[in-house]
C-alpha cells in the first residue's frame, strides 16, 4: 500500500497522473491512497498539521507560488519524510537544478503509462525492502 501525492496547480495534469495510477492499480489489483494538491503551499500544509507520510510524490515544478523544486526542498526538511520518492514531473528542460532534492525521477509532461507503472514499480520495490 502506497500514499502518493500529486502536487500540480493545474487540475487536468492532476487528473491524468491519477488516471495512470488507478491503470496501474486495476492491472496489479492494489489499492493506493492518493492525494492531490493544486500548490506546494497545501502540500506542505497537510504534511505540517497531519503529519501524513507520503511513500510516493509527483511534483510540477512550475507552479504560481512555491516551485515543485522549493516544494521537495521543504518536504526534505521533514524528518518523517526524508525517505519519500519524489518524482518531478515537468516542462523544464534543466533536470540537472533538481538533483540537490535527490529525486527518485524527472519525467516529461505529461508522462506516460509505461513511465508510471516504471516508478510505481520501483518504489514499490523500495517500500517492500
Amino acid at each position: 500500500m502506497l500514499t502518493i501525492g500529486i502536487c500540480d496547480d493545474r487540475p487536468l495534469c492532476r487528473q491524468l497522473l491519477e488516471t495512470l495510477i488507478h491503470l496501474y492499480e486495476e492491472e496489479k489489483d492494489l489499492l493506493f491512497d492518493i492525494y492531490q494538491f493544486g500548490s506546494g503551499e497545501e502540500l506542505i500544509e497537510e504534511v505540517n498539521q497531519s503529519g501524513m507520510i507520503f511513500d510516493l510524490l509527483f511534483l510540477d515544478n512550475s507552479m504560481k507560488k512555491l516551485t515543485g523544486l522549493e516544494t521537495a526542498k521543504q518536504i526534505r526538511q521533514f524528518a518523517s519524510m526524508s525517505t519519500c520518492s519524489i518524482v518531478f514531473v515537468t516542462s523544464a528542460d534543466d533536470h540537472d537544478q533538481f538533483r540537490q532534492v535527490q529525486p527518485l525521477q524527472v519525467v516529461c509532461k505529461p508522462g506516460t503509462k509505461e513511465i508510471m507503472d516504471a516508478i510505481l514499480e520501483r518504489v514499490l520495490d523500495i517500500n517492500n525492502r
